[in-house]
């Protein structure tokens, strides 16, 4: 169908591009008159800018002669609008490079945001990609369709990644980027070790073993609440693994950070006592009216229990959601430790 107002006749060039719009649809699967929408806004913005006519410029490009109308549209101070027919003699040349340029960048557009919807899809999963450079504290990791992104929060404290090495990252949510599809990756994320975990224990993927909770400091030391459906099944073992080689294999993707696998209990006093390994709890009474664990240690594991600067005794409140109270099971009140839950 021909759309056109009064119109001038169309370089050759022009002429060409009309003729070629309904064949490029077809190919790209783009509606024609979405792609048409497209070009006549792009000539309209580049008109504008570049006479910069009075009122509100409008372009109809006729599809058929690849005629251009273009016209303003003028609204005077009582309310009245004018429409005058402006001359595209000289627009001609600079209509069909504009033309050209708004197809490629709509298509582009349309690209980009079909990736981004498909990796929107895959938010949480496991991705491996190729660490492409390192700006300014941010890892950029070409992950085939879309670029990753991963900001120093996102990353473990201490580790060195460099380009050209491949590296694996959890998929969190698109990025707003213009030139390409961006996303935000994460290796310091509970869902990273999450994804390992469920890699390398094909009984998390079965949903015979459940992972109940994880409380992490990433670099440091992570640990991890499991629980079984089968009675007969032991959860941590099916994560540790024959000879420990399920263990290992998470370990190795997380370098030095240590990572502790307890059994999930409903009992909270089992469950604190279990998430304060490998220090051996010998009593655990809880207030469950301030959500407070007091642990009695032997006082030759109270440090054990506590950990370095805290941190056993910290990510086991985190683990449990409970305030945890240590003391040596000595009358002797030394060394005590209280850590909250968060």
């Amino acid at each position: 169908m021909s759309r056109a107002g009064s119109r001038s006749q169309s370089e050759p060039s022009t002429e060409s591009l009309a003729e070629a719009l309904s064949a490029l649809c077809a190919e790209v699967g783009i509606p024609f008159e979405e792609m048409l929408h497209t070009i006549e806004v792009a000539l309209a913005v580049a008109y504008a800018r570049a006479f910069n006519p009075p009122g509100q410029v409008t372009v109809r490009l006729d599809t058929k002669t690849g005629a251009l109308d273009v016209r303003s549209r003028v609204v005077s101070p009582d309310g009245t609008s004018v429409e005058q027919e402006l001359p595209s003699e000289d627009f001609k040349r600079m209509a069909a490079q504009t033309a050209k340029h708004a197809v490629l960048r709509h298509i582009h557009d349309l690209e980009r945001d079909k990736v981004l919807r498909d990796v929107a899809e895959h938010r949480g999963e496991l991705a491996t990609g190729i660490v492409d450079r390192i700006e300014a504290g941010i890892v950029y990791i070409d992950l085939g369709r879309a670029e990753g992104v991963m900001p120093p929060e996102e990353q473990i404290p201490g580790e060195v990644l460099h380009p050209g090495r491949p590296v694996l990252v959890v998929i969190l949510e698109p990025q707003h980027n213009r030139r390409q599809a961006q996303v935000r990756v994460s290796r310091a994320g509970r869902a990273f070790v999450h994804r390992l975990l469920e890699a390398e224990v094909p009984e998390i993927k079965a949903g015979t073993v459940q992972v109940r909770a994880i409380a992490r400091e990433p670099g440091l030391r992570t640990k991890i609440a499991v629980s079984s459906s089968q009675q007969n099944l032991d959860p941590v073992g099916a994560c540790v693994g024959p000879k420990g080689v399920r263990h290992r294999a998470i370990l190795s993707e997380l370098a030095s950070e240590h990572v502790d696998i307890v059994p999930w209990s409903e009992d909270p006093e089992a469950f604190v006592a279990a998430a304060l390994g490998p220090a051996k709890a010998e009593k655990v009474s809880i207030d469950r009216v301030t959500r407070t664990a007091t642990v009695l240690v032997p006082r030759g594991q109270l440090s054990l229990a506590i950990g370095r600067d805290g941190q056993n005794a910290r990510l086991a409140a985190k683990l449990t959601g409970y305030r945890i109270d240590i003391k040596p099971s000595e009358s002797e009140p030394v060394g005590e430790a209280s850590t909250p839950a968060e």
